[in-house]
């Protein structure tokens, strides 16, 4: 059941919380460092100067963007990282001018929307499409002089513990023991190592925003806010939907059973609760970067096995499957975080924590490659591919997706029981640190190296 929700349109509540456009034309640097959140930046003007504002229309968020993509650039990003099960030319028309979007596969009467390309480049030479853009990218923040001691001086970084945690544990189906031992809470989990990593960033100079800080939902909705909604797609999806639509909602709720109240938790904790999430950060912030924070485990972890594998894995946002490309909504987002320019971004940053976790844990890859919901995004390195999951997609900017460890590895586990702690303990007769300190101190150190080496140390040389 829970497959088949993966690939559902987001909830009807939702719609209207897109976000106002971006600045048409390029942003000047005080601008969006002087920016409180990312509303504040997303107004622009027609030539004339006056206000374009929001229609119903949710693809008008990518008008800023007209122009600014070639046909070549778009087709290659769609085959070799958004769409790379080619699901989604059955819904739009191109040609060299713009592309067409349209509701369905087989509804072309009105289009939902229309992108205009920029003209392919006649020389080498050319100057490359202007991007609106808030963000900086690590090249262009390591241009930018900074003090020894705070080479995150100034980086904007938005950190998002995953899971909720606490008594949402069970629900979200992130709570597991073993062998009577205390319970593993991944929200929890993630919760400390968030605060040791703003610590940490900030010693380092950045302008840290934590998405939450405890383990209350940041969504103002709870399960049963959704049951009207889940037993409506719970018809939909049935073959007697015309016969159950003859019967009271009570009845109907007995009917569905389980599935009833396994849909609206879900629409609860993977669709609002990530929604609200994003726009808890772009109504707060103007992040250059927002990592997530997750712990991996092997599939036998919720039946309380423990296992000897251990190994890391980090993703980046891309690899919709068939059956997601074919829903309106993720499209619509797929274009727009393609429009947005940050995937290249996520792929450096997310090699220099991946490498830092490397050289500190000795841990390998989870070797996921080019699979049936992946795609290997740089080559050679097996630690960093692209996936289509809810944080990536739904947050604007780049994003970062953390997963390292098997939480039910048995000296991974011994250690998240530990807690955090200072100095060394012994596991399985091997000194270890806090895995909370470690997790935390790998993902800034690799943030320093995306971002600040090489880099401009003020009243120092510049290296050649």
């Amino acid at each position: 059941m829970i497959g088949m929700i993966m690939a559902a349109t987001l909830p009807a509540w939702s719609a209207g919380r897109e976000p106002a456009p971006a600045s048409s034309g390029p942003l000047r640097p005080e601008q969006t460092l002087n920016a409180p959140n990312l509303v504040s930046l997303r107004q622009f003007n027609t030539a004339t100067g006056a206000p374009v504002w929001p229609t119903p229309n949710p693809w008008y968020v990518l008008e800023p963007y007209q122009g600014t993509i070639t046909r070549a650039t778009f087709e290659k990003q769609l085959h070799e990282l958004y769409d790379p099960f080619g699901a989604f030319p059955a819904f739009y028309d191109i040609n060299d001018q713009r592309v067409v979007f349209y509701p369905s596969a087989k509804d072309r009467r009105v289009p939902q929307f229309v992108l205009n390309f920029a003209p392919a480049p006649t020389t080498p030479a050319t100057s490359a499409p202007v991007t609106p853009r808030w963000f900086r990218t690590p090249e262009e923040f390591r241009a930018e002089s900074r003090p020894l001691n705070r080479p995150l001086d100034g980086l904007r970084v938005a950190i998002d513990p995953g899971h909720i945690g606490g008594v949402w544990a069970d629900l979200e189906e992130r709570s597991t023991r073993y062998h009577g031992s205390a319970p593993v809470r991944e929200g929890d989990l993630n919760l400390i190592t968030s605060r040791i990593l703003k610590q940490q960033l900030t010693d380092l100079g950045a302008n840290v925003f934590v998405v939450r800080d405890s383990t209350d939902p940041v969504t103002p909705y709870r399960p049963h806010d959704f049951l009207p909604e889940a037993r409506e797609m719970l018809v939909n999806r049935s073959a007697n939907a015309t016969r159950l639509r003859a019967f009271p909602p009570d009845k109907l709720n007995f009917l569905l059973g389980y599935r009833l109240n396994e849909l609206a938790d879900f629409l609860f904790f993977r669709c609002s609760e990530i929604v609200e999430r994003g726009n808890r950060i772009r109504n707060n912030f103007v992040p250059d970067i927002t990592v997530t924070l997750y712990i991996d485990a092997t599939p036998g972890s919720g039946r309380g096995h423990l296992t000897d594998a251990n190994a890391n894995i980090f993703f980046v946002h891309g690899a919709y499957t068939r059956a997601e490309m074919c829903d309106a909504e993720m499209q619509r987002r797929c274009v727009y975080k393609m429009l947005e320019g940050g995937s290249a971004i996520e792929a450096e940053v997310a090699s220099d924590i991946a490498l830092t976790f490397a050289d500190k844990t000795h841990l390998g890859p989870v070797k996921y490659g080019d699979s049936a919901t992946t795609r290997q995004v740089l080559p050679g390195n097996l630690y960093v591919v692209a996936r289509n999951l809810a944080a990536n997609r739904e947050y604007d900017g780049p994003v970062v997706c953390t997963e390292p460890y098997f939480m039910n590895n048995r000296v991974t586990y011994q250690r998240l029981l530990a807690g955090d702690y200072d100095g060394q303990r012994t596991f399985n007769g091997k000194l270890y640190a806090s895995i909370f300190r470690e997790y935390a101190g790998c993902v800034a150190q690799g943030l320093v190296k995306a971002y600040a080496k090489p880099m401009n140390i003020a009243g120092a040389p510049v290296a050649k």
